[in-house]
């Protein structure tokens, strides 16, 4: 359920960026932000990185995100490739999918992890202000 729904809060934002904007909705304004993510000490790469907001993101529930590169880096995305997000407070998940089947036999990602970074009750908080490189977020 979790990829559909950042699927289809990619192909909102790709619908409203593509189209310079639907009905007066445009992306946020937002600042270059990234970071790295770290597995036990080591880079983790292919890590999806979810920014779940705190706040009013408006008619369009804007979740920045990203996904880590070789050396853990990532740069998030804001409805713009690499834009970075809107200033505000947010907790932040992690997901390492994979391709697999879910229990009906069907194609699907799964995460490697079985949500233990995912859940946002148990999520770090951060605060994009001026933008920049975040604090590693270290996972056991």
């Amino acid at each position: 359920m979790t990829t559909n729904r950042a699927a289809l809060v990619a192909l909102a934002c790709a619908a409203v960026v593509g189209c310079g904007g639907v009905g007066g909705i445009s992306a946020p304004h937002t600042v270059p932000t990234s970071g790295t993510v770290l597995l036990k000490g080591k880079p983790a790469a292919g890590v999806t990185v979810k920014f779940l907001p705190q706040f009013d993101t408006g008619a369009v529930k804007w979740e920045p995100n990203a996904v880590t590169d070789k050396d853990g880096k990532f740069t998030l995305s804001t409805g713009a490739d690499g834009n970075g997000a809107p200033p505000g407070e947010y907790k932040v998940t992690f997901e390492l999918l994979r391709a697999g089947a879910d229990k009906r036999g069907l194609d699907t990602e799964i995460d490697v992890w079985k949500g233990k970074y995912a859940d946002p009750a148990t999520a770090p908080k951060v605060t994009v202000s001026a933008g920049g490189e975040l604090d590693p977020f270290r996972l056991d």
